[in-house]
C-alpha cells in the first residue's frame, strides 16, 4: 500500500496541474458578454429603436428560457420610413485587455442578416459604429465575427480598433423593411 500511494499522489498532481492549465486557458481565451446563467439577469441591456431619430420601427427585448438556458429575444418590425431602419439591444462594455480578436455568438432567429455594432473611444456621434454582419437560421448555431471583418460606418473613423477601445456592443436588426426576430443564447469576446 505504501508503494502505491506515492504513484497515486504523483498522478493526482499531474491531473491537478492539467485541470488548472485547462481552466486557466479557457478562462483567458474568452470572456462572456451574455451568459446563459439563469441567476444572472444581465439587466444592463437596453432596447433602442430608430424612434430616437424620428423613425417608426417597433421592437421588444425579452429574456426567455428554453431547456433550462436563458436567451435574449429581439423582435419587431424594422421600417426604413422617416430615415429609420433599426432595432437593437445594446450594453456598455469595458474590456481592459487589448488582445481579443472577435466575438462568438450562439444565435438563431428569422432567417437573414443581422449585425453586431461596436462603438469605441473614437466613435463620438450617434451614427458612428463598427458593423459586423452575421446570418442566422431557425436553428441554434455558433458564429464567429472577427474584428478585422467589421466595417466602419464613416470614412473618418480609424480603420482598425482593439478590444480595449470598445465602449459598447449592440445586436442589431438593420437596414431594410422586415419582420425581425433574433435570439442570442450566448456571446463572448474571443482571442482566437
Amino acid at each position: 500500500m505504501k508503494l502505491i500511494f506515492p504513484e497515486v499522489r504523483a498522478k493526482m498532481s499531474v491531473i491537478a496541474v492539467f485541470i488548472l492549465f485547462f481552466c486557466t486557458f479557457f478562462k483567458t481565451s474568452a470572456m462572456d458578454i451574455i451568459s446563459t446563467d439563469i441567476e444572472n439577469s444581465n439587466s444592463n441591456w437596453e432596447l433602442i429603436t430608430d424612434k430616437v431619430m424620428g423613425g417608426v420601427s417597433e421592437g421588444t427585448l425579452t429574456e426567455e428560457i428554453e431547456d433550462g438556458k436563458k436567451f435574449f429575444r429581439l423582435e419587431g418590425i424594422v421600417s426604413t420610413k422617416n430615415n429609420g431602419g433599426f432595432i437593437q439591444f445594446r450594453s456598455k462594455s469595458i474590456i481592459k485587455e487589448n488582445d481579443f480578436k472577435g466575438i462568438r455568438l450562439e444565435t438563431r432567429g428569422a432567417v437573414g442578416e443581422y449585425f453586431v455594432h461596436l462603438r469605441t473611444n473614437y466613435t463620438f456621434l450617434p451614427w458612428q459604429y463598427y458593423s459586423g454582419k452575421f446570418v442566422v437560421t431557425e436553428s441554434w448555431e455558433k458564429v464567429n465575427i472577427m474584428f478585422e471583418d467589421f466595417e466602419k460606418s464613416n470614412f473618418y473613423q480609424p480603420s482598425k480598433f482593439d478590444s480595449s477601445e470598445i465602449t459598447s456592443v449592440g445586436f442589431v436588426a438593420f437596414g431594410k423593411n422586415f419582420n425581425a426576430k433574433l435570439d442570442i443564447k450566448s456571446a463572448e469576446w474571443i482571442k482566437d
